[in-house]
This record gives structure tokens, C-alpha cells and sequence, in this order.
């Protein structure tokens, strides 16, 4: 026995020993940056990738949670030089397809249902098995002989049995247990006994009700969390218009101030002209000189601002390519008013109420609030459980023999109440009215955002209505500046003006000329977030995808 002892002792030392030595953490590895010497390429391209975009490990299904396109369109294909006659509809469905934060956002849901799974496992059978081996030695005295005695033995245990819970609150269990014993002093003795284990709550945690509060809870956040992705993707489509359509105006832009450019080139060419042959004095030849470098800086910013465009838009599309920051960009649609039918405020007001992502999440967050009374009031009352336990044990000096003894008389029985209820309950008071306040600031919060929402989508409508009237207003400037830079290019050509009165009335013409294009790429983005500001951006532009359904809240 002693030499157990010491195997067992030394067994204990060693796995403290080695428990302590891995107690440290693993270190990171770290290296320093030598601005001397020039950075090494990305070993990962930052957009895209040349074999396509699959980033998704297999073993996680996002397909339920993706947004496609009616009608399973196809994406173009990407030129390695460029993207070529991008559409609005390509560009789109490009970021849903390729998008790395819609990506990141999708995952969120997977998350989210994880839990429903882990609180339906409460009820799930669990099946449990135990086995050990006991050798001992009792010291005993011997009153006759008036001394101590030892007496050696062993007991081994066999143990199998199944427990589950129910939603009605009760908790059974099964279980099988063949107990052997044999020492010095007596025979060996085999038992085996089945037993059958009941509680029922009677009062706190009794009913399907409260018992289902968890999974329901669970499914409710699920459920608002492909809400928010929802969101999330609107914000996105809403992003990839604004951005397609500023791009479309920096390319616009830099048109209007290379002509303005070239323009100013040629009058400059042509004050010089007539300086040569005495007509105009030569003072005229420095307004000219500075406004060409007005034009210049001009056309560098917009130069400037159509980049910062382009790698905006790439960024949402996200193209399968190892190029990418570099890789060019044409568009097929140009800047030209749409032909849009909008109901009326009330209308867009009620789609709003109905499909706005943000406030069906405020709806199901206001229902988890209301589960959570649920919980809180079944939590006021005691704790009585009713307990049952039933066994049959079968003795012998075997375990075959034990277990033909089961239906011996061999039995045992035991039932009764287990009463608790803690003096004044304030702790599950204070958590019921706890839970009941937050229910009722949810309810006052969901009227707040619809509210809130009703004056977006208001603002909204009055902003498209704005930006339309302003092309109708901005394209009559433009033309009315054509002709007066028109009659002032005439009057400079007989002497009755000068160059800098030129030089202003060709700065009102380009800016007339900017303010017509910003006008309709303003009324588009409008729209767009019009659309986004009712909850029918996805729906308009064809896009299906989880939490298009509106969220009944039932009182």
C-alpha cells in the first residue's frame, strides 16, 4: 500500500509541477521597422483577390443571410485594366457579392442564432456514467483483546443514468447503480438498485411559460439581429448610389473645368494675338495669364476630388483583383434626371412605420422586454417543488445474481415538499420592477423613433422636392450665362469691354455650368435617401434578403 501511496504522491507532483510550467501565456512574436529601408509589397492585396472573391470558411453557411438581386443577374466581368460601363444595378449587386463589412456584418446573425440552439439544449437529455474503484484499510478495536485491528477491503461502483427537464417545469431523471463491496471481516456483497427521481415546481419556475422564456428570448434577438444586418445592407446600397453618383460628378467636373481650362488657354492665346497687332493694351495680357492659373488650380483639385471618388466606390465594390486601388473606373449611366412618380408624405410615412429596419428592432427589443416580465413575475413566488424518488435494489454476492433481485422486496420510496422563500423578496421585487419600467421605456422609446422617423421621411421628401426644383432653376442660370458670356466675348472683340469683365462673366458661366450637374446628381441622392428614409430602398432596386417583414408587437 505504501508503495500506491508513493506512485500516487509522485503522480500529484508531477502534474503541479508541469500545471505551473504552462501557466504562462504564449508570446507574441514581434519585429521593429526600419525606415531606412523601403517597405516590402502587401503580401495580400487589400481589394479583391485574382482568383475571386471566396473568403467564407466552408464550415459556416451565410446563405441565408445574403442579399441577391431578383432574378439571379449576372455581374460583369471585371477587365484586369478596369472596370468598364459600370452600371448602377452592377454596382450594387457587386457589393453585396464582394463587400468586406457587409461581410463582417453577416456573421452577426450566424452568431446571434447560436443561442437559440444553446437554450433549447436545456431540455435536451443528458446521459451520464460514472465508474470507481475504492481498496481501503479500516482500523478497528478489538474490546476482548483490548487492542487494534486492520481490516483491508475494496468497494467498486458502476453508475449509468439519463436526466432531463421538461418545459413544464419538471426535472426526472433515471438511473442504474451496482455497488460492490468485500474486506477481511465479511463476504462479498453485490447491489443493484434502479431509481426514478422527480421534481416538479409547484409555484416559482411551474408552467410552459416562464420555462420557454429563455428560447424565445434567444429567437428574438436572433430575429433582430437580421434586422440590423438589414439596416446595415440598406446603408450600404445607400452608400454605393451616393458614392457611384459622386464619382459621376467628379468625372463631370473635371470635363467642365478641362473646357473651362482650354477655354481660357485660347482667349489668353488671343490677347496675345492682339497685343502683337496694337489692338487691346498690354495690361490685358496679365488678367488673362491669371485667370488661366485660376483654371488650372481648378482643374487640379477636381482632378484631386474625382480620385478620392473612384477609391470610395472601389472600396465598396471590392473588385476581384490583386490591382486593386489602381484599377480605372467608367461608368454607363450619366447624369441625367430620372423619371420618378412619389406618392405622398402620408404614404411614405406609413411604409416607413411598417419596413424601417432600425424601428422592427426597437419592436423585437421591446419584446424581449416583455419576456423579461414574464420571467420577473414567476420570480415573486416561492420556491415548492414536489420530489419523488422510487427505487428497487437487488442484493446478492454477484452482480448477475443482484439483478435478478430486482423484483425482490427489496425497495425504497421518498416524496415530499422543498419549501424557500426569502424574508420581504425585495431582490426579486426590485427585479420584476426593474424589468417592468424597461418594458414601458421600450414601448415609450418605439413611439419616440416613430416620431423621429416621420420627420426624416418628411425632410426627406422636402429635400427631393428641393433638388428637383433647383435643376429646373440651375439649368435656366446656365443658359442665361451662355448668353450673357456670349454678348461679353462680343463686346471684348469690339473694345467696348475688358478681359477681367470677361474673365468674371466666364467664372459665373462655369459655375452655373457646375451648379446644373450638382443639382442632378443632389436630386438622385436624394432619392436614394428618401428610399433608404422609408425602409424601401432594398424592395425598389429588387433586392431580396431576410427582415423584409414588418414586426407586429402585440399588447
Amino acid at each position: 500500500m505504501k508503495t500506491h501511496l508513493a506512485f500516487i504522491l509522485c503522480m500529484i507532483t508531477a502534474f503541479a509541477s508541469g500545471g505551473c510550467l504552462s501557466t504562462s501565456l504564449d508570446q507574441i512574436d514581434t519585429r521593429p521597422v526600419d525606415l531606412a529601408k523601403p517597405p516590402a509589397m502587401t503580401e495580400t492585396p487589400t481589394l479583391g483577390s485574382e482568383d475571386g472573391f471566396s473568403p467564407i470558411p466552408q464550415e459556416i453557411d451565410l446563405t441565408e443571410y445574403s442579399y441577391k438581386i431578383k432574378g439571379e443577374r449576372a455581374v460583369s466581368s471585371f477587365l484586369p485594366e478596369g472596370i468598364q460601363d459600370l452600371s448602377l444595378e452592377q454596382a450594387v449587386l457587386s457589393a453585396l457579392r464582394r463587400n468586406r463589412s457587409l461581410l463582417v456584418e453577416k456573421f452577426n446573425p450566424v452568431i446571434a442564432g447560436t443561442f437559440v440552439e444553446t437554450e433549447i439544449a436545456v431540455f435536451d437529455p443528458v446521459f451520464s456514467a460514472q465508474g470507481s474503484v475504492e481498496s481501503f484499510r479500516d482500523r478497528s478495536l478489538d474490546n476482548i483483546a483490548a487492542r487494534f485491528f486492520s481490516i483491508d477491503g475494496s468497494r467498486s461502483l458502476i453508475r449509468a443514468g439519463v436526466a432531463k427537464r421538461f418545459q413544464t417545469g419538471t426535472d426526472v431523471s433515471l438511473d442504474l447503480t451496482l455497488s460492490s463491496r468485500s474486506d477481511d471481516a465479511s463476504e462479498r456483497s453485490d447491489e443493484s438498485r434502479a431509481g426514478l427521481n422527480l421534481t416538479q415546481a409547484l409555484l416559482r419556475n411551474a408552467g410552459v411559460g416562464v420555462n420557454l422564456v429563455g428560447i424565445r428570448r434567444a429567437q428574438t434577438a436572433a430575429l433582430a439581429s437580421s434586422y440590423d444586418l438589414r439596416g446595415f445592407t440598406e446603408g450600404l446600397v445607400a452608400a454605393v448610389e451616393d458614392a457611384y453618383w459622386d464619382y459621376a460628378l467628379a468625372v463631370r467636373q473635371v470635363e467642365i473645368f478641362q473646357e473651362s481650362f482650354e477655354l481660357a488657354q485660347r482667349q489668353l492665346n488671343n490677347i496675345r494675338a492682339r497685343i502683337q497687332v496694337g489692338q487691346i493694351a498690354e495690361t490685358e495680357e496679365s488678367v488673362a495669364d491669371a485667370e488661366l492659373a485660376l483654371r488650372e488650380q481648378q482643374l487640379i483639385d477636381a482632378r484631386s476630388a474625382r480620385e478620392r471618388a473612384r477609391l470610395n466606390l472601389l472600396r465598396l465594390l471590392n473588385p476581384p483583383s490583386a490591382e486593386g486601388w489602381d484599377r480605372q473606373i467608367t461608368l454607363s449611366e450619366d447624369t441625367v434626371i430620372p423619371e420618378v412618380i412619389l406618392g405622398s408624405v402620408f404614404e411614405h410615412e406609413a411604409l416607413a412605420i411598417k419596413l424601417r429596419p432600425d424601428l422592427n428592432e426597437a419592436r423585437l427589443q421591446a419584446r424581449r422586454g416583455e419576456l423579461e416580465t414574464v420571467q420577473t413575475a414567476n420570480g415573486l413566488l416561492p420556491r415548492l417543488d414536489l420530489f419523488i424518488n422510487i427505487g428497487k435494489t437487488g442484493y446478492s454476492q454477484s452482480f448477475g445474481n443482484s439483478f435478478n433481485d430486482l423484483s425482490g422486496p427489496g425497495y425504497d420510496f421518498t416524496a415530499g415538499l422543498d419549501f424557500e422563500f426569502p424574508k420581504d423578496n425585495r431582490a426579486a421585487m426590485a427585479l420584476d420592477r426593474r424589468a417592468r419600467a424597461s418594458y414601458q421605456q421600450s414601448l415609450q422609446s418605439i413611439e419616440n423613433l416613430k416620431q423621429l422617423i416621420s420627420l426624416d421621411v418628411r425632410n426627406g421628401l422636402l429635400e427631393v422636392e428641393r433638388s428637383l426644383q433647383q435643376i429646373v432653376a440651375s439649368a435656366s442660370r446656365r443658359t442665361l450665362q451662355e448668353e450673357v458670356a456670349r454678348a461679353e466675348t462680343v463686346r471684348f472683340q469690339v473694345g467696348t469691354t475688358t478681359a477681367l469683365d470677361v474673365a468674371r462673366v466666364q467664372r459665373d458661366l462655369l459655375e452655373s455650368r457646375i451648379n446644373e450637374v450638382e443639382a442632378i446628381v443632389n436630386y438622385r441622392q436624394a432619392l436614394t435617401n428618401l428610399y433608404l428614409l422609408d425602409g424601401t430602398l432594398l424592395l425598389r432596386r429588387g433586392i431580396q434578403g431576410p427582415g423584409a417583414e414588418e414586426v407586429v408587437l402585440l399588447r
